[in-house]
C-alpha cells in the first residue's frame, strides 16, 4: 500500500513540475528570449506522466514538434532545456537542435521531428526493427489530431499491423491545427472504428486523470507487446494558452 501512495506522490509531483517549468519557459518565451519556436503543452502533462511511467528500457519514444514535456521528463533539468531553447553549448542537445526537433537518445527519444505526420513513418521501421529481436521493446509514438489526417496516420497503422510490431499510437487530441478548430476543416474521424477496421485495439482518455492515464498506458503497452500489434490511445486534451483568431465573436 505504501508502494503505491509513493508511485502516486511521485506522479501527481512530476505533473506538477511539468507545469511549472513550462510556465517558466512561456515567461522566458513573452520576453523574447528564444529565436526558436517553443510549442508549449500546458494541459498534456497527464500523458506525458503516463508515458514516462509505462516505458520500459527497451522502449523507444518518437516525438513530434510538441515534445517539452516529454524530453523535460526524460531529462529532469530545467536548466538544460533553457540552455538548449537559448541555443547554448550546455544545452541539453549542446544548443544544435533546438525545440521542435529536440531528442534524447540516451534515454529513449531517439528521433523528433517537426514535419506534420513524419514520425509516423519513422516509427514504424524503429518497430519493424524492433519485432526482429528476440528482446524487444515497444516503439511509443506521439502525434495529433492535425497529423492523423496525413495519409502516412493509416498507411503506418496497416503496416505495423501486418507486420506484427508491437507500438504504441498516441494521439493528442486538442482540436487545434494551427488557427483553425478541427469543425471548421474536416468531418469527425472516428478512431474506435479506424482500430477497428485494422483489428487492433484502441483506448480513449479524456479528464486528465493522471493515474487513470498510467492504468491505461500500461495496459497499452501490454497489449501491444503480448499480441504484436499497435494499439492507438487517443488523449482528448486542452491546450491552455491557445490564442483565437480576430473574428466577430473573439474581436479582439
Amino acid at each position: 500500500m505504501t508502494e503505491k501512495i509513493d508511485s502516486k506522490i511521485e506522479a501527481a509531483t512530476k505533473m506538477i513540475e511539468l507545469r511549472l517549468v513550462q510556465t517558466k519557459i512561456n515567461e522566458s518565451y513573452k520576453k523574447g528570449m528564444f529565436k526558436v519556436p517553443v510549442h508549449l503543452a500546458m494541459g498534456h502533462e497527464s500523458i506525458a506522466v503516463a508515458v514516462d511511467s509505462a516505458m520500459q528500457k527497451k522502449d523507444k519514444l518518437i516525438l513530434s514538434h510538441r515534445n517539452i514535456h516529454y524530453n523535460y521528463l526524460k531529462n529532469r533539468s530545467y536548466k538544460s532545456l533553457l540552455s538548449e531553447y537559448l541555443l547554448k553549448e550546455n544545452g541539453a542537445s549542446g544548443g544544435c537542435q533546438g525545440s521542435m526537433n529536440l531528442n534524447n537518445p540516451e534515454n529513449g527519444i531517439i528521433y523528433t521531428s517537426s514535419i506534420l505526420g513524419n514520425n509516423l513513418c519513422v516509427a514504424t521501421g524503429v518497430a519493424l526493427a524492433e519485432s526482429l529481436k528476440d528482446d524487444i521493446g515497444v516503439t511509443f509514438v506521439v502525434t495529433g489530431d492535425g497529423a492523423m489526417e496525413e495519409g502516412a496516420f493509416y498507411e503506418s497503422l496497416v503496416f505495423l499491423k501486418s507486420n506484427n510490431s508491437p507500438a504504441v499510437i498516441i494521439i493528442e487530441n486538442n482540436e487545434w491545427s494551427l488557427a483553425t478548430k478541427i469543425e471548421e476543416r474536416r468531418h469527425e474521424i472516428k478512431t474506435h472504428n479506424i482500430a477497428i477496421s485494422v483489428n487492433t485495439e484502441h483506448f480513449y482518455l479524456s479528464g486528465n486523470n493522471i493515474f487513470d492515464y498510467i492504468t491505461a498506458l500500461a495496459k497499452a503497452r501490454s497489449l501491444a507487446l503480448e499480441k504484436r500489434i499497435p494499439v492507438i490511445v487517443e488523449v482528448k486534451l486542452t491546450t491552455l494558452g491557445h490564442w483565437i483568431m480576430t473574428n466577430d465573436d473573439n474581436p479582439k
